[in-house]
């Protein structure tokens, strides 16, 4: 059902603050012209948390209501802004420690990472095709232009024109898919969807003969795949991933890694659990074992591009490609508790990673992408023990070792493919993990291993410092002490 106006007003609030914020920031640098970079940090931080108290203070609705067309925000949107907003707070940090984005327009890049978190918002509630396509394609519009950002290295600019081609092409397959989908069904919503999928396309009521639509629901799913699947960086279509975060400047790099996949999954987890029909039905195990296969390559493909890695920036890319492997896991799972394991291994993966781009940008201090080979890291325990000591305890992490955040998420993902019958899969994952113990293990042995190139101790800016100590804190005490309300949360679709 619709809701109300003033229930409408109220469940955007979140919505509204960024709003606000997004025109204070610009507004007040057009008026005042900061000369430093503070005044656009202390706005954006300020937006983002008032925007996630706001989130907090009005409470989801019940699942299935509606607020306006193709918007449902419920407990899972919560989550989802949460997690938005903290991590782009991250990178805020980030951008504002890196040169090539304070010697460009600070508020400009403020305004963008507000604009992505406003869109990022929007995208946990979306469902409807049209609107999870629009949402997914104005967030890549963000991204683009933050891949390019550092406008006289030609290098980024040509990263983010493979990364718009590469994107617009996939796109277009996506919509694609969806017009398939619609003409077949009749419908774009999502809980529309499922009730004609889901009645094991016998009716005689079906737009199209029986016959026929067996050879459409397939095809469009699968061009929708696609289109999701290089949103997330997955292979076989991740082949702008490395190029990006090598040209992008370190913060924007960072911005890639985690927040296109924290809107892909949470749009992928509400369109393949409210969409498709279940794994008991008719075609429910056809959808589950696409996206098993998707994921097993996923890990594979990336696991084995990073062995051969000698740039830290391109072996993050590679990296990332491979634990995002690990988090289709959890919607394979198709259960409230995948999800929750998802989530959980999501912030495990979203804190290793950006602390590990802020000792990039720390040790760097620029984005020359000559200067990101894992041989700067060398001998960083005795120029920096700290940051020597965030990076292996985020490396840690994505390895999966006990005492961390990511051996639990780790362990409930694969733990659940296991229970949903998927043991190959299961399989597949430890094997990609243990790979990975080799090419995250080149970096660790350039820090504490080889001998650095300078013995001047490295300075770090107090922005860095809380990214780094933000990202260890989170990785050490949700490996010892887990939030079990994660498990209570309502994550019905």
């Amino acid at each position: 059902m619709l809701l109300d106006s003033a229930l409408t007003l109220r469940t955007f609030a979140s919505e509204l603050v960024l709003l606000c914020t997004i025109l204070l920031l610009l507004t007040g640098d057009l008026i005042f012209h900061p000369r430093d970079g503070r005044y656009c940090l202390g706005v954006t931080l300020g937006g983002l948390l008032l925007a996630a108290v706001a989130a907090l203070v009005f409470p989801p609705l019940e699942p299935g209501a509606l607020l306006l067309a193709g918007l449902t925000p419920d407990t899972f949107t919560v989550v989802v802004k949460l997690l938005g907003f903290f991590f782009i707070a991250l990178v805020a940090l980030l951008a504002e420690s890196e040169d090539c984005c304070r010697s460009q327009s600070t508020a400009l890049y403020g305004a963008l990472l507000l604009v992505a978190a406003l869109v990022l918002s929007i995208l946990g509630a979306a469902s409807d095709l049209v609107l999870i396509l629009l949402a997914l394609d104005f967030l890549g519009v963000i991204a683009y232009i933050m891949t390019a950002y550092e406008r006289v290295n030609l290098l980024a600019s040509e990263a983010a024109l493979k990364y718009f081609l590469y994107s617009a092409t996939l796109s277009a397959v996506m919509l694609f898919g969806f017009s398939w989908l619609y003409g077949a069904t009749g419908t774009t919503d999502l809980a529309g969807l499922h009730a004609f999928l889901d009645r094991g396309l016998t009716s005689s009521a079906l737009p199209l003969h029986v016959a026929e639509l067996e050879y459409v629901i397939l095809p469009a799913l699968i061009m929708a795949g696609a289109g999701f699947a290089m949103k997330l960086a997955a292979a076989p279509f991740h082949q702008w991933a490395p190029d990006a975060y090598q040209g992008a400047p370190t913060a924007s790099a960072a911005f890639i890694a985690v927040i296109p996949k924290l809107a892909g999954l949470a749009t992928l987890v509400r369109f393949t659990l409210t969409a498709l029909p279940v794994a008991t039905s008719a075609h429910g195990g056809d959808w589950q074992a696409l996206l098993a296969a998707l994921a097993s390559i996923t890990m594979i493909v990336g696991s084995l591009g990073a062995l051969w890695q000698t740039d830290l920036k391109r072996l993050l890319a590679y990296s990332g490609v491979a634990q995002v492997g690990y988090l289709l896991i959890g919607i394979v799972v198709q259960s409230p508790t995948g999800v929750a394991a998802l989530l959980f291994y999501l912030v495990a993966y979203g804190v290793a990673s950006l602390g590990i781009f802020a000792a990039i940008i720390a040790v760097t201090g620029n984005s020359t992408p000559l200067s990101t080979k894992i041989s700067a890291f060398a001998g960083l325990h005795q120029r920096a023990p700290w940051v020597a000591f965030s990076v292996l305890v985020s490396l840690l992490t994505l390895i999966g070792m006990p005492l961390t955040a990511g051996f639990l998420g780790k362990f409930w993902l694969f733990a659940g493919a296991l229970e949903a019958g998927f043991p190959w899969l299961t399989v597949i994952a430890v094997l990609s993990n243990v790979v990975s113990i080799a090419y995250y293990w080149k970096i660790i042995h350039a820090m504490y291993f080889q001998q650095a190139h300078s013995d001047e101790p490295l300075r770090i800016s107090p922005w860095l410092a809380a990214a780094l100590g933000i990202s260890v804190a989170l990785v050490l005490l949700l490996g010892v002490f887990p939030p079990s309300g994660l498990w209570t949360l309502d994550f019905r679709f």
